[in-house]
């Protein structure tokens, strides 16, 4: 009687006796993008490369100007210490006077009045020239009385008018003289106040006499605002 043995199956399971499996790889696994991430990385690249450029503009653009640092009244004639200089950026419009000017504006009268921080312009001033063509500059010395609460400044408009001498009554409206008040000068050791007025060359003789007798009265009319 004849024997035969069979070899074990090193491919089978102790337990089931079927084949084992052979472990396939899976698929890799694929980056998730994330939009929201990409385009704030974007809008902040496109954000400093506007803001970088607007700097360079801004430097660029900008200008040193004249600008007023001390309230001048109108006429007044403007010294250094009313004026500054400040960089600005340009716009169109303005006709600002520039910072290397600056000198030739001293000395000049303001056309209008100037306050702390207005850039000057063409327009703000005017030469010093007094009186112009056809006119006579005229001083008027006001005692304390007549110039208490007036306030006159440059550009004022005045009248002197004459009065009668003392005891003496004055039937209807007495002569006057009309007159632009160019320059006040305050006399700090007597407390009067001289005016110096502008009037056409053919009143300043009448004017100067009927100063010279005393009699006379300065009357401000008006005051243009500015």
């Amino acid at each position: 009687m004849t024997s035969t043995s069979t070899r074990p199956d090193k491919t089978a399971t102790p337990a089931t006796g079927t084949a084992a499996p052979v472990p396939v790889p899976g698929p890799v696994p694929k980056m998730r993008r994330r939009p929201a991430v990409a385009a704030a990385a974007l809008a902040a690249a496109v954000f400093g490369a506007i803001a970088t450029g607007w700097a360079w503009s801004s430097t660029t653009a900008s200008t040193q100007v004249v600008v007023v640092t001390g309230d001048v009244p109108r006429g007044a004639v403007i010294t250094a210490g009313d004026l500054g200089v400040a960089r600005i950026t340009l716009d169109p419009a303005l006709r600002p006077v520039d910072a290397s000017q600056r000198g030739d504006i001293v000395g000049q009268r303001a056309a209008t009045a100037l306050s702390v921080g207005a850039i000057v312009t063409a327009s703000m001033f005017e030469p010093e020239t007094v009186p112009g063509e056809g006119m006579s500059l005229v001083p008027v010395a006001l005692p304390p009385e007549q110039s208490l609460g007036l306030n006159l400044q440059g550009g004022d408009q005045v009248k002197i008018v004459e009065t009668p001498p003392a005891g003496q009554a004055t039937e209807g409206n007495p002569p006057f003289t009309v007159a632009e008040v160019a320059a006040v000068h305050p006399v700090i050791e007597t407390g009067a106040t001289v005016v110096s007025v502008t009037v056409p060359a053919a009143d300043a003789p009448v004017l100067a006499a009927r100063i010279a007798s005393g009699n006379f009265y300065l009357v401000l009319d008006a005051r243009e605002v500015n």
